[in-house]
């Protein structure tokens, strides 16, 4: 043993170096027991990223529902759903909210969806009088949602709408028109 070590000493005195062979079994050993944990957590963080932006995609989504929602309900003078003739589009609207302001100018807000290839959008088109003021693409959603008057659309005091945004997350929006 002790002419090994002495052999060592010679080859690193003279210039020679290296690694030996149980020098480089323990370091590839080692480098495999980092690595291989490494791997399997950067696969995890991976797939539930994608994840966690469908969630962030679904949540924005379901905030920009409930904010334009509820301010078009609380400003409504009148409810129509469903809307056969809606503000700047052909098709019908799920529902389609109407009132004027101090100065005798009539807004509409009317909401549907539209598909594109596999994606089903919300839409919020807005009119000032006659005119198409804003088309605004609010959520990705699964499928139309469903709106409801309480206790009826010719005289709501509530408005809900209830469906699924793009990733999965369920909502229902509940907005209360304000007394006239």
């Amino acid at each position: 043993m002790i002419s090994r070590v002495r052999a060592v000493e010679r080859r690193r005195a003279h210039g020679v170096g290296g690694f030996t062979l149980v020098e480089l079994v323990v370091a590839v050993t080692v480098m495999g027991l980092i690595v291989g944990p490494l791997t399997a957590a950067a696969q995890f963080f991976i797939s539930h990223g994608q994840t966690a932006t469908g969630q962030f995609a679904d949540d924005t989504s379901v905030r920009s529902v409930i904010s334009l929602f509820d301010t078009d309900a609380q400003s409504a003078e009148s409810v129509t759903v469903p809307d056969p003739a809606p503000c700047g589009s052909a098709s019908s609207a799920l529902v389609t909210m109407t009132w004027t302001d101090d100065n005798g100018t009539i807004f509409r807000a009317s909401w549907s969806t539209q598909t594109s290839g596999t994606t089903t959008s919300l839409v919020r088109q807005r009119c000032t009088g006659t005119s198409l003021v804003s088309t605004l693409l609010v959520a990705d959603v699964t499928a139309a949602p469903t709106v409801s008057c309480s206790p009826s659309c010719a005289n709501a005091s509530t408005l809900t709408m209830t469906g699924t945004a793009a990733n999965g997350a369920g909502f229902t929006v509940t907005a209360r028109r304000r007394p006239s």
